[in-house]
């Protein structure tokens, strides 16, 4: 359920956090496929993984601390590029969502991972090799999350924007009550959203270029936002330039939660505010100049 392509980085160097080697190599795929893939293969190959996720990482392990005994639950997982990249890291991982699509390439990065054996992330400290990241990808949504995995969680994760695209102020909130559920006592949430009411004041709304490089062509993308009473409409356009110039366009709805909102649906599903964060670097939060909103909270009881 990741939301229609976040924002990614262009052309930085690998770290220390960069993702294991059969997960960059699913990122390599040759330009001419672009014509025939679905959607969740668009919404993966758009994003420079090595990027995002060395920004992410660092502030996700800062707020759940070493691997505990409860797990992780990616909410709206997506293409389970997060999960992967914190089991490999020590944490149990449950990945979950709606989309079949994304799900199958989140299980074929897993087996990709497992097989590995020349990855340093799946290596102790004495060089010897560990067992393959503890990982799963289950088929749910934000409303029956409870339901289908249980409680007694050490952390939920929902990022990528994707908790907007629950669609309704009612639906978001219901949500969040979802993750409290599944918290243990202690237990801490992680959400990022876009800092969207700044948003509604910029017209036309328009985010990018972003850019991504496979396999030597540069996929150019731009996003548009219209809002309209309780919705916005978003719509991605990727360009490239294969002989002559080409496009993918996708659209989609999402509910604008706002800063004041979200940390009202937190305390109505039993969690406290820690940090309101605009950025992954751990910045405070901006509400006219942040383009991020980045909630941090724990389940009380």
């Amino acid at each position: 359920m990741r939301c229609l392509a976040p924002r990614v980085g262009i052309g930085r160097a690998h770290s220390g956090l960069a993702p294991p080697p059969a997960l960059a190599r699913l990122h390599r795929m040759p330009a001419d496929l672009f014509d025939s893939i679905d959607e969740a293969e668009w919404y993966d190959r758009s994003i420079n993984w090595s990027a995002r996720l060395e920004r992410e990482l660092p502030a996700l392990i800062d707020v759940f601390g070493p691997p505990g005994n409860g797990g992780l639950v990616d909410a709206g997982c997506g293409t389970g590029r997060q999960a992967l990249a914190l089991a490999a890291r020590g944490y149990r991982v449950v990945g979950a969502d709606l989309s079949d699509e994304m799900l199958q390439i989140a299980r074929r990065a897993a087996a990709e991972v497992a097989e590995s054996d020349t990855c340093e992330d799946h290596r102790g400290p004495d060089g010897q090799a560990r067992p393959a990241p503890a990982v799963r990808f289950v088929a749910a949504g934000f409303a029956d999350l409870h339901d289908q995995l249980g409680d007694g969680y050490d952390g939920v994760l929902c990022l990528g924007n994707a908790l907007a695209a629950a669609g309704s102020q009612d639906a978001v909130s219901a949500a969040v009550r979802q993750f409290g559920a599944c918290l243990r006592s202690g237990g801490r949430l992680f959400v990022q959203v876009l800092n969207f009411p700044p948003m509604r004041e910029e017209h036309p709304c328009v985010r990018g270029p972003r850019a991504v490089y496979v396999d030597g062509v540069e996929y150019v993308s731009l996003r548009t936002f219209h809002f309209t009473g309780d919705s916005v409409e978003v719509t991605n356009v990727t360009l490239w330039k294969d002989g002559g110039w080409k496009t993918h366009a996708r659209c989609g709805a999402l509910y604008p939660v706002t800063p004041d909102e979200l940390a009202e649906f937190c305390r109505g599903a039993g969690l406290l505010v820690d940090q309101c964060w605009g950025s992954y670097a751990r910045e405070p939060f901006d509400p006219r100049a942040s383009s991020d909103l980045i909630l941090v909270a724990t389940r009380s009881t």
